[in-house]
């Protein structure tokens, strides 16, 4: 489910937040391009009637967000969005803790590098740093963007990161979101038995990591961990994707072995700069 898809499914797809989504479509779109463009090119990329992207922009750059150049009739973000995003990451993110994490447990283990969030009923990839794997558009494997899933008569976290985000929270948190996801039309109504569900997560909080080996469906390895992150409302994951991760056990015990060392420092980081903070 796209992001489009479970913003509108958890608003009623009203108009205003349509217009929410296409201006943060916009910047994305500078995002992906790296490139100046003008309203016209924006609009056919976006697929968005050229008057409605010529009302974002206007709006984006008469608040700084966006430059604009009169007789080019050229748009490009403004440093205004950087300079407000290294606010927010200092505030709520530890000043560049997670990108430093993100790149010691990339030079440890030699994998890919990802960090999801929850966003309410589903989860979502939020950063990632290539490692000795690429995920390719047209091989790609399908993972559920569903936080749990119903299979084989029973709940279940839908991915190893998932369940680590899951594993952040109380068991009635968890069955409160079985529920909510029951009422969107995610799974099937009705009273279902919870205890397998709660049972996989506990698995994963006392281990601490959840694993995920690759298979006939799944052809990447994943082990996948909790991240915790300064000021957050919402529950994150860190993990390390490879194809192949590990071989055997050893090479099981060795990755862990790495990435939670990586993580404890990270966390020790935390800590002591929330003392500093405190004093």
């Amino acid at each position: 489910m796209s992001s489009n898809s479970q913003a509108e499914g958890r608003s009623g797809g009203r108009g205003s937040v349509k217009s929410c989504l296409r201006t943060l479509e916009v910047l994305e779109y500078f995002m992906r391009t790296g490139i100046p463009a003008r309203t016209i090119e924006i609009s056919e990329a976006l697929g968005i009637p050229n008057s409605s992207a010529d009302e974002i922009l206007r709006t984006l750059a008469s608040t700084g967000y966006l430059s604009y150049n009169q007789s080019t009739k050229l748009y490009a973000p403004s440093y205004k969005i950087v300079a407000n995003a290294f606010a927010i990451e200092h505030s709520f993110f530890g000043s560049g803790s997670i990108n430093e994490v993100m790149e010691e447990m990339r030079r440890e283990t030699g994998g890919s590098v990802f960090v999801t969030q929850q966003n309410d009923c589903w989860s979502e990839s939020v950063a990632e740093m290539s490692g000795g794997w690429a995920a390719k558009p047209d091989v790609e494997p399908y993972y559920s963007a569903e936080m749990i899933c119903f299979q084989r008569n029973s709940w279940r976290p839908s991915t190893n990161f998932t369940a680590a985000m899951l594993a952040q929270q109380s068991n009635v948190d968890i069955i409160q979101l079985a529920t909510r996801t029951q009422r969107l039309g995610l799974g099937p109504n009705g009273p279902t038995l919870m205890k397998h569900l709660v049972d996989r997560i506990s698995q994963t909080r006392a281990r601490g990591f959840a694993l995920c080996r690759r298979n006939a469906t799944i052809p990447v390895d994943s082990i996948a961990m909790p991240l915790r992150v300064p000021h957050s409302v919402a529950s994150y994951a860190i993990g390390v994707v490879g194809d192949p991760l590990f071989v055997n056990d050893n090479d099981v015990r060795r990755m862990l072995s790495s990435m939670q060392s990586v993580v404890f420092r990270y966390n020790d980081r935390i800590r002591r700069n929330e003392r500093i903070s405190v004093q």
